[in-house]
């Protein structure tokens, strides 16, 4: 088991329900959402600086787009969407044929075939609305997995680039591979205990570890992909731990968001770091989430 991290504490607006977090490689940023508050947040890393963008409904995952580095791809209350961080406007460019009015996106990533990987949801999470998607570079929608509830991850491995996914509520974490052009769950599966939580977002790190933000649980923890195993628990000052990736040019920093989503003014009074966002240094480092490389 390691040892429990030194904890910084980004000096940033409080989010509502931080979420999201990738390393932009062009920009040298951390970029974050704060889905409640309709915005996307910048942690430029050689300024120290952090940079709030409005105006993009409920966001809730954003991605690099390829030698564009004053453009994000978002996924939005609306769907699919192009972020102009110049100035500061969303738009939606794939609708997905969805009524949108009990609906959002909800938690993605970039495979390592450089394809969006995208889900939506309820927005009371009702059990089954949801679908898993992916992007290719073309323009074109496939989906993956459909009738979930909370969508969080995917993740690869970074050898056999098996896919690890998670509908939350289920507490479960299931592996998938490509067989015959379809990915099908293997008999590999994590299972998080009832007394720690609900796996929430999550980052793969070169070892094989996969980090889950433990919503309810107070803590990041590390899982060895072989085995299904804890081998690590990172201890955090709030409740609703929502998601993890790892950040900065080396790729070594655990850059972690929580939540304040469903807390009553006496646990927010207990927990008043809830909503902010936390950086640890690590041991290992995490897999490189490509650019969109995108041809439409």
């Amino acid at each position: 088991m390691h040892t429990q991290k030194t904890i910084e504490t980004l000096h940033s607006p409080i989010n509502q329900h931080g979420e999201g977090p990738i390393w932009h490689i062009g920009r040298q940023s951390v970029f974050w959402v704060d889905i409640l508050s309709d915005q996307i947040l910048e942690y430029n890393w050689n300024q120290k600086q952090v940079f709030t963008y409005p105006n993009a409904k409920m966001v809730s995952a954003i991605f690099e787009i390829e030698g564009q580095n004053d453009f994000l791809l978002a996924t939005i209350q609306g769907g699919l969407a192009e972020y102009d961080l110049n100035k500061k406007s969303c738009i939606v460019f794939n609708d997905l044929n969805i009524d949108w009015k009990e609906t959002r996106c909800n938690d993605g990533a970039v495979d390592p075939d450089g394809n969006i990987w995208f889900s939506t949801t309820h927005i009371d999470h009702e059990e089954g609305a949801g679908d898993l998607f992916y992007l290719k570079p073309n323009g074109e929608i496939i989906k993956i997995l459909e009738k979930l509830s909370i969508s969080n991850g995917p993740c690869w491995t970074p050898i056999a680039n098996n896919m690890y996914h998670t509908d939350s509520g289920s507490r479960i974490i299931k592996e998938y591979n490509l067989y015959n052009n379809e990915w099908r769950a293997t008999s590999r599966q994590i299972q998080i205990s009832e007394n720690l939580g609900f796996p929430d977002g999550m980052a793969m790190d070169l070892n094989g570890v996969l980090w889950v933000a433990i919503w309810g649980g107070f803590a990041v923890v590390g899982y060895d992909t072989d085995t299904g195993k804890m081998v690590a628990k990172i201890d955090l000052p709030v409740p609703h731990v929502s998601s993890c990736a790892f950040v900065g040019p080396n790729l070594d920093t655990l850059f972690i968001t929580s939540s304040r989503k469903g807390l009553t003014d006496t646990e927010l009074e207990k927990y008043p770091d809830s909503g902010k966002v936390f950086m640890v240094q690590m041991d290992s480092k995490g897999m490189e989430m490509k650019a969109f490389n995108k041809k439409f």
